[in-house]
């Protein structure tokens, strides 16, 4: 299947109120004067912008604002999570690698507005607000915005995000996904950070 190659990244400058946000151009073609500085308001502070992209300036932003410990904002057209984005669905807590990125909420839906409009916003902030433990929201009859403390965690969130979707409609095959039962996410939790804490395991020497 063809797909779009349409999508943009931001990356919080660390200790400011400042992003860095791909600006133009396609994701898999980017030039670095393609690639702008913002406040947490919007506003363009160096670079220049494209007109489409000129849209997406605030749907970064307001995620900056809300989730101050967030590093980085990825938005995509990604097949399998913008079809629930065009069926008005959310994606339910049903793949083990949702809770070990600390998305226990599952993946809300932010209602519908035009590409980057005040509307639009709105509904994003009103997703975010509403669900502490996501990595993105779904963009209704748009696509999908992801998000951590990283440009990189932002990328694996999209990724992980664009997993759950494709297990979800296959599941759909089988009679449906069955979410992950509460008790089991917080032992799913507390088992990744007990592995992580023991750090790197390596065989005695011979």
């Amino acid at each position: 299947m063809q797909i779009s190659r349409h999508g943009n990244i931001s990356a919080r400058v660390p200790g400011t109120d400042q992003f860095l946000l791909t600006a133009g151009g396609s994701i898999d073609s980017l030039r670095p004067e393609q690639i702008a500085l913002f406040d947490l308001e919007g506003t363009l502070l160096e670079g220049a912008v494209e007109p489409t992209s000129a849209e997406i300036v605030d749907m970064h932003s307001v995620v900056y604002r809300l989730r101050p410990e967030a590093g980085g904002v990825v938005h995509t057209h990604s097949p399998a999570a913008t079809s629930f984005a065009v069926a008005g669905q959310p994606i339910a807590l049903i793949y083990e690698a949702m809770a070990r990125f600390d998305m226990t909420d599952g993946v809300p839906l932010a209602g519908y507005g035009p590409r980057g409009s005040r509307e639009s916003v709105e509904e994003i902030e009103k997703a975010i607000r509403a669900h502490a433990k996501i990595g993105g929201v779904l963009l209704a009859n748009h696509g999908v915005l992801a998000f951590s403390g990283s440009a990189a965690g932002a990328a694996r969130a999209n990724m992980v995000i664009e997993e759950t979707a494709v297990l979800a409609l296959n599941a759909r095959v089988l009679g449906g996904a069955r979410e992950i039962p509460a008790a089991m996410v917080a032992l799913t939790q507390s088992r990744r950070d007990e592995f992580a804490a023991a750090g790197v395991r390596e065989a005695p020497p011979r």
